[in-house]
């Protein structure tokens, strides 16, 4: 069975310790270091290359769990990262979200359940509390086409090139573009790919 190569970020080393084992336990996770300062982990992630990271999102020392998920999302956008907190409240979940997480858990889940969550996450699922879950809705504004769009144009592609890869009229992509901008408010496509991964489109 392939595992998920798993990073944890907590300075509750029983927490952390027990949440090892339990994700250990399911044979559907490799946990390949334990971190409890978020600088620690900065230095390490990159190195490291997890295909999951589950972060307490008030993790001591100088950086908390939303800078330190705000560095890793300006190098790396394909890490899965999910916040663990002892919050409910909305401020703490919008936080997690704007920064690009793809899913804001409570510390009283229970174990299968948090599993069952993460196993979520990995086939690419966001999860966040049902009161927050309506800003997710906003996703669906973009049609599957300017989603694939929008995803070239974060990645750099010119208009042309976009036509070429998706068998389409540069003229068909500027129209996309230019209806994605409108949808989302942005003036510029630095603005419009902000928005976007704000918004947990991209």
């Amino acid at each position: 069975m392939v595992m998920t190569r798993t990073i944890l970020v907590d300075d509750h080393k029983v927490f952390s310790d027990g949440l090892k084992k339990l994700l250990e336990d399911s044979s559907q996770f490799q946990i390949l270091q334990q971190f409890t300062k978020g600088d620690q982990l900065l230095e390490n992630i990159f190195n490291l290359s997890p295909e999951l990271l589950v972060m307490d999102i008030e993790i001591i020392g100088e950086l908390d769990g939303i800078e330190v998920l705000r560095r890793i999302r300006l190098k790396d956008k394909s890490v899965k990262v999910v916040m663990l907190s002892m919050h409910e409240e909305n401020i703490y979940s919008r936080e997690a979200f704007s920064m690009g997480a793809n899913a804001y858990l409570t510390k009283s889940l229970e174990g299968n359940l948090l599993i069952e969550y993460l196993l979520k996450v990995m086939s690419g699922e966001k999860i966040f509390p049902s009161s927050y879950s309506s800003s997710v809705v906003e996703t669906k504004i973009i049609s599957n086409q300017e989603q694939r769009i929008l995803k070239l144009i974060a990645e750099g592609m010119t208009s042309a090139k976009i036509a070429e890869q998706l068998n389409i009229s540069p003229l068909t992509v500027k129209a996309h573009r230019k209806n994605i901008m409108t949808k989302l408010g942005a003036e510029s496509s630095a603005e419009l790919i902000s928005i976007a991964f704000s918004r947990g489109i991209l």
